[in-house]
């Protein structure tokens, strides 16, 4: 049995980033399957969890061209909102340029404790959130 191209994507962005964690000095292990969060870090004894968004490359999505879009769905077809109440930070990775950014979730969280539907990232330009800009925990 072989698995989706999207689930196999999905995979290698939850070790990816237990690899930037670790390689940051943290203490960083993958998450059971089922949860709302895919990785567990120790930060100084305090645990975060953090859901993990993986792209594979930038698109042109109408006028908004070159951009990684990413969206904050949760379940199969992403038809549901994700609580921010369940996850610390948001992981979002970049597989063809190798590059892991956090968010902490109370910087994209809504009035009614829901994350955005979704999130443009460029290299660069006029954008609120930019590659480079939010890289380490």
């Amino acid at each position: 049995m072989s698995l989706s191209k999207e689930l196999q994507l999905g995979k290698a962005g939850e070790h990816l980033v237990c690899f930037d964690l670790i390689n940051q000095g943290h203490n960083a292990f993958l998450a059971d399957q089922g949860l709302p969060y895919d990785v567990l870090v120790d930060m100084e004894g305090d645990i975060k969890r953090i859901q993990v968004k993986t792209i594979s490359q930038s698109n042109d999505h109408g006028k908004s061209k070159n951009v990684y879009r990413f969206s904050l769905r949760s379940g199969k077809g992403a038809m549901r909102a994700i609580k921010a109440d369940r996850i610390d930070y948001m992981a979002f990775v970049f597989i063809d340029i190798k590059r892991v950014q956090y968010i902490p979730v109370k910087q994209i969280t809504s009035d009614r404790g829901f994350l955005k539907q979704c999130i443009d990232f460029r290299e660069r330009g006029k954008t609120k959130y930019i590659i480079n800009n939010f890289s380490t925990l």
